[in-house]
């Protein structure tokens, strides 16, 4: 029992060292590329910033849900050690598979859509222009430039700061840090240099043309909706890392509650500033080009009319993506460090454990990562017909929604069953919070961003969300419930020959008497 439950601190250690100051700064993950997304699939202009309001209001129920389990258990873990205390039975099940899920989807998905970003805008900063793919058509029939070119570029970025990682944790957080605060100081300029451009309504004024006439109403939705809460996906990072605050109670609450209401208005301006900004065309994009996920850099165009200042604040773009998928992978490392720790993988445990005494670096933990990401970006992706950023979108959002509504029934749960009444908004606040789960959920199925693809490769990430997670029962009834009953039923068999020791010694002695 004592090593099941371990599995509840799997993510005890994500925040352990950092920087406690840069909580808002890693809440902050697609605003350089969804915003085209959702522009183009929604159309309306005061319909995308309504997206981004909602995104916003759900995002702080969410922190606030999150804040009030952090303040009943006051333990680092998140949702880990959350469905383990609401749902403790079967044997730990909903704890075990959101553990498996954020090592092997959750995690993975976001740094690879992260380094998918970044490797356009590499490309944008030597080209002077987005790469032209065709989403038609899976990896292996596409062109091998840009398609491939864009791969390669992403694993090299995955190396690189898998690389640093390895050699020094102490300058990998000096890294991370700094590059957060570039990732900062790019959003502050592209909001507030947006508003030279605001006398300009032109844009606010008409509605993009839908070409695209299959579609149904709430198609369009799906897509954008899922990319809105990519961007806003974050908000739960300080319930890793309570233990490092003396008054969590209070920290949750306020930095929380800053942290989603500071990142809802940066978006805001920044949506407001591409809106008017950048003329309708680039967001429609050419007949090769199904989303301009690069819209960032002919903003800066636009408001600086010039092509060289266009790409250097490309590059920084490039290295604020750096930043952000570098604290996924410090922070997913350390997550598979504690799990082998609980034996989560019987047979690698103690090599996926190992920690470097020079470096002070979980090297085996970084290099597993590096290898399944690498699979993700260079085969998984490759072998559908999407768009790649969205695939990867998609499978992380998809797969943290279902785990954000079970979090947030067990609040329900856990309150009670400990016969405790919370305030009547907190009540609703949860309930408004699961329904807008379920909803995106729902939303996710009519996820057909374009009539010419399949069914089957436009939810693809659903199939593969829902293959994870049959994976992941399949392995709980292998390694944790079989042996949990096998465990159980050797301590009956020896509590059942000790009573009967014990009575037949009994009879013994009142025999002799």
């Amino acid at each position: 029992m004592s090593r099941q439950l371990e599995i509840t601190e799997t993510s005890s250690t994500i925040s352990n060292n950092n920087d406690n100051k840069n909580k808002l700064l890693g809440t902050v993950y697609g605003i350089f590329t969804t915003p085209g997304i959702v522009w183009k699939q929604v159309k309306s202009p005061y319909v995308v910033i309504v997206l981004w309001i909602i995104g916003g209001i759900v995002s702080l129920c969410g922190s606030l849900v999150y804040s009030e389990f952090g303040i009943i258990h006051q333990d680092s873990g998140g949702e880990t050690i959350y469905l383990a205390k609401s749902f403790p039975r079967p044997k730990m099940l909903a704890s075990y598979l959101f553990s498996f899920m954020f090592i092997f989807i959750i995690r993975p998905g976001i740094i690879c859509a992260v380094l998918q970003s970044a490797a356009q805008y590499a490309w944008y900063t030597f080209e002077g222009k987005s790469p032209p793919i065709d989403s038609s058509l899976n990896g292996w029939n596409n062109e091998f430039k840009p398609y491939w070119i864009l791969k390669f570029i992403s694993v090299a970025l995955l190396l690189l700061i898998t690389g640093y990682h390895i050699l020094s944790n102490k300058w990998a957080n000096r890294i991370n840090q700094s590059l957060a605060m570039i990732k900062m100081i790019i959003i502050i300029i592209i909001a507030l240099s947006g508003m030279s451009k605001y006398r300009n309504t032109h844009n606010w004024k008409q509605t993009l043309e839908n070409p695209d006439t299959k579609f149904s109403v709430l198609t369009p939705y799906s897509v954008a909706i899922v990319e809105v809460f990519f961007s806003y996906n974050g908000w739960n990072n300080l319930n890793y890392s309570l233990d490092e605050f003396r008054n969590p109670e209070k920290k949750l609450r306020l930095s929380n509650t800053y942290s989603v209401g500071i990142v809802s208005l940066l978006y805001l301006m920044v949506n407001i500033a591409f809106i008017t900004a950048v003329p309708p065309q680039l967001v429609i994009g050419t007949d090769t080009e199904d989303f301009n996920e690069t819209i960032a850099a002919d903003f800066f165009f636009i408001i600086f009319n010039s092509e060289t200042a266009s790409k250097i604040l490309s590059f920084f773009v490039v290295l604020s993506a750096i930043g952000t998928a570098a604290t996924s992978i410090w922070s997913g490392s350390r997550v598979i460090v504690s799990a082998a720790k609980s034996n989560f993988f019987p047979i690698f445990s103690d090599e996926l454990q190992y920690w470097h005494d020079t470096f002070d670096t979980p090297v085996n933990a970084l290099c597993t990562q590096f290898v399944w990401c690498a699979f993700l970006i260079l085969i998984i992706s490759s072998s559908v017909a999407s768009d790649v950023f969205l695939l990867f979108t998609s499978i992380a959002i998809f797969s943290s929604w279902i785990f954000y509504i079970i979090t947030g029934i067990g609040l329900l749960v856990l309150r009670k069953r400990q016969d405790d009444k919370p305030k009547i908004s907190l009540t609703i606040i949860n309930y408004l919070f699961i329904i807008s789960g379920f909803g995106i959920i729902v939303l996710s199925f009519l996820f057909i961003p374009r009539p010419n693809l399949s069914y089957f490769n436009n939810i693809s990430f659903i199939l593969i969300t829902f293959t994870a997670l049959i994976v992941g029962i399949l392995l709980w009834i292998l390694l944790f419930y079989r042996p949990h009953l096998k465990e159980k039923s050797r301590r009956r068999w020896t509590n059942e020959i000790s009573t009967q020791v014990k009575i037949q010694i009994a009879a013994t002695l009142a025999e002799s008497k």
